[in-house]
């Protein structure tokens, strides 16, 4: 879909508004809005420590004591000395998909009704990063000069095949490329391989692999 508005030039926006459709749509609206940012002071650390979470990422590089938990002081400091960041808000209730309308429970039904008034509030409301829920998330390091990665890309379960990760992709790239960085790689799954070959990535011509230092500090 088209974007709405955008902040900047249209490539480089630091801020936009653009419209995703969810493929099949049950109960949720079938689209719907998200805000696009690449500003780190709309980054909210527990919000986004709660994606991580959502997401089931791993984050063994910014774990406390190895129990999977985000150390928040490590993750600021992630974020900080990240070159590209991108985080994309969107309405809290957009979040919600109901994907077996007969498992829904009498609770959840009654729940829903009593906060459909406080829905069609927020649908007034601009969407912004102020009012918005962190639901996708993506930041690379660079040098500056020759090369770049991609790390932590994520999105949140009830949004994904929506197009919103490839928007995060498409995001870093232009921004890196934008300043004559081409050789980017992507840290990642090999089940995510297929998504990441989609956006325009491919095998390295030298063939090489990622390996990770594993040394423990106390070893």
């Amino acid at each position: 879909m088209g974007f709405a508005v955008c902040v900047g030039n249209a490539s480089l926006a630091s801020m936009e508004l653009r419209w995703v459709r969810r493929s099949k749509c049950d109960d949720a609206p079938r689209s719907i809005p998200i805000f696009i940012s690449t500003l780190k002071k709309d980054v909210n650390l527990e919000e986004l420590r709660h994606l991580y979470s959502r997401c089931d990422h791993s984050c063994n590089r910014l774990a406390k004591n190895g129990n999977g938990i985000v150390d928040m002081k490590k993750l600021r400091t992630a974020i900080s000395h990240s070159d590209v960041v991108v985080s994309v808000f969107c309405k809290p209730h957009h979040t919600v998909l109901v994907e077996d309308d007969e498992q829904e429970s009498l609770s959840s039904k009654q729940n829903k009704d009593e906060s459909s008034l406080g829905d069609m509030f927020q649908d007034v409301l601009p969407l912004a990063p102020s009012n918005g829920q962190l639901v996708g998330f993506g930041r690379a390091y660079s040098d500056y000069g020759l090369t770049a990665s991609i790390h932590d890309l994520m999105v949140l379960p009830s949004l994904q095949r929506m197009g919103i990760g490839k928007l995060i992709v498409n995001r870093i790239t232009r921004l890196l490329t934008s300043r004559d960085i081409y050789d980017i790689a992507a840290l990642c799954f090999e089940h995510e391989r297929p998504f990441f070959k989609a956006c325009g990535f491919a095998d390295d011509r030298m063939g090489s692999t990622t390996m990770m230092f594993t040394k423990s500090l106390e070893a």
